[in-house]
């Protein structure tokens, strides 16, 4: 039995409860918010924020002159030469005296008739009064009345806000500017997804603007335990990250820890939330997705409301759900929205489907080249007559044919999306057709890729679409030079590597190992029943129905 505690850790994920501060990062259930982000010896963490322009005294301050503020911003943005930005005078009336100000926006970059409106017309007819100071008080409260007004007195929040579609106004006397949300430009309206599109069910996706997005998920979260985090990532790009998760349930520790990672991002430019998930994931070099990236609001809600935390990334129409195990890759939004036996049936058809993208060339290649015995005789003698003049053997038959699909798929996808789909047809029809006639393959094997094919199109998440077809190839080579073993050693290893690995501390392949009673997998039960939240993120509050309603008194962490 000794040797079964050295191979354990490869074969059963570890969820012990250890109390060692040096461990690495692993979930533990959590008994009050004391523990919150201090397990494992680690403080809190915090979202990274704008580093601020520093001068000889600290953060660069701006003055009470108004020339010195706008010549400092004109050599900031390298103005005329950045023609890009624009510098609107105006006057404010005071009582025997006028006070000047300037409005500082970035062309096309905000709403021209919400900024005429709502902040300069103002302005222009502002009168004031003796007994009225001009001050930001003043502004905000008497003047520009109708928009969003933030305040700010250093020129690096300035900047990030005029860079971020903002418009800034400048008072001469007045060492504070004032921020306008003025946001313009142009943005896609709300459509149905690209990607996971259902029957039944909501049939709208996310946007690449974030605060669209963040609405879509405060309209299907509306709670006050909601709580969203922003930061931002990129030291050229700037780009806004917020993470997203329910302060009741969701583990403390998990968030500290996606807080954590996310803070220690060191890169220039992130363009989109699938460069974050390659930089913030725990195995870099893993063929398996780290994570689970969709563009559907309804299935983020629903995953952050059972204790995931959901990362969104300006310009971006996807959101990261962490931590992400592998029965997650084969579930849809529109699984809850159906009976239990018609979602049940669906996840049955879909992990055929993966085992049958996953396997089904390689193993007709190890039964057709090693184990004759295998087939029933009829079938090895049509098998065979249908090979009679194929010079090509059955495993560069797999190949070639597999090849040519993913040409064919991948010209389908490039192309423009009108000729896209009967390119995809007629290419695959005319090949094949042809090259049976030809006597290069043989019927059989491109019965078999079709198969493949459109098993792989079950699976709803791309990413892992993508591990499916490249390990394909991995068994076809395996299955060519050693048959089934070869298929069963390499389904070891695979399976085995992928056990062994934590995601964000929790189990990969959970909760189909460890296995603890009453998860949602491959099975779905009647809604009416006491249903409970995957054990493997250790949720604070365990049972989704309140106390009292389904006769099990709540525990948090526990299951």
């Amino acid at each position: 039995m000794q040797g079964w505690h050295k191979i354990k850790k490869y074969l059963v994920a570890d969820l012990s409860q250890t109390q060692n501060p040096n461990a690495p990062f692993a979930l533990r259930p959590l008994k009050n918010d004391e523990d919150a982000g201090l397990l494992n010896g680690q403080e809190p963490a915090s979202m990274p924020q704008i580093k601020p322009l520093l001068g000889d005294n600290g953060p660069l301050a701006m003055t009470s002159t108004l020339e010195q503020n706008i010549n400092w911003l004109k050599g900031h943005f390298s103005y005329p030469q950045n023609s890009g930005l624009v510098f609107r005078p105006f006057v404010i009336e005071q009582t025997g005296a006028v006070v000047q100000g300037m409005i500082v926006h970035l062309e096309s970059q905000v709403d021209s008739q919400h900024l005429n409106q709502f902040v300069i017309h103002p302005l222009i007819n502002a009168k004031l009064t003796e007994d009225q100071p001009l001050s930001v008080d003043t502004l905000k409260t008497h003047i520009v009345t109708d928009c969003h007004l933030t305040s700010t007195s250093y020129f690096g929040e300035i900047v990030h806000e005029i860079l971020n579609s903002s418009a800034a106004i400048l008072i001469d006397g007045l060492d504070t500017a004032i921020l306008a949300d003025v946001k313009g430009g142009e943005k896609r309206g709300l459509e149905s997804p690209k990607t996971e599109n259902v029957v039944r069910g909501p049939q709208v996706g996310f946007t690449e603007d974030m605060q669209t997005n963040l609405s879509l998920l405060r309209g299907r979260l509306s709670t006050s335990d909601l709580i969203v985090e922003s930061g931002v990532v990129g030291t050229v790009s700037q780009t806004a990250v917020s993470i997203v998760y329910l302060k009741s349930i969701t583990n403390a520790e998990l968030v500290n820890e996606v807080r954590r990672r996310i803070a220690a991002v060191r890169i220039d430019y992130i363009g989109d939330s699938g460069m974050l998930e390659q930089l913030i994931e725990d195995k870099p070099y893993s063929i398996y997705p780290g994570m689970l990236s969709t563009e559907r609001p309804d299935h983020t809600a629903a995953q952050i409301a059972d204790g995931y935390v959901a990362i969104l990334v300006n310009n971006s129409p996807f959101a990261l759900i962490v931590p992400t195990q592998f029965p997650l890759f084969l579930q849809t939004a529109e699984d809850r929205y159906l009976r239990w036996q018609y979602s049940s049936f669906l996840r049955i058809i879909r992990a055929i489907g993966f085992l049958m993208s996953l396997y089904l060339p390689a193993v007709y290649v190890a039964i057709a080249n090693f184990h004759h015995e295998m087939i029933p005789t009829t079938l090895v003698l049509a098998i065979a007559g249908t090979r009679e003049s194929i010079p090509l053997p059955v495993a560069a038959e797999a190949f070639l044919l597999e090849s040519m699909f993913e040409l064919i798929r991948e010209a389908g996808v490039r192309i423009p999306s009108v000729i896209g789909p009967t390119i995809g047809i007629v290419g695959a029809l005319i090949l094949g057709q042809a090259a049976v006639q030809a006597n290069i393959v043989s019927p059989i094997m491109v019965i078999v890729t079709a198969a493949t094919a459109l098993a792989s199109y079950t699976i709803p998440n791309y990413n892992m679409q993508f591990t499916t077809r490249i390990l394909r190839f991995v068994y076809l080579a395996f299955a060519s030079f050693m048959g089934l073993i070869g298929i069963v050693l390499l389904s070891i290893i695979l399976w085995t590597s992928w056990m062994s690995v934590n995601r964000f501390g929790v189990p990969s392949l959970a909760p189909l190992t460890p296995h603890p009673k009453n998860e949602n997998t491959l099975l779905r039960g009647p809604l009416q029943k006491p249903l409970a939240r995957p054990f493997s993120v250790r949720p604070q509050r365990s049972k989704k129905k309140p106390d009292g309603q389904d006769g099990v008194p709540e525990q948090g962490g526990e299951n």
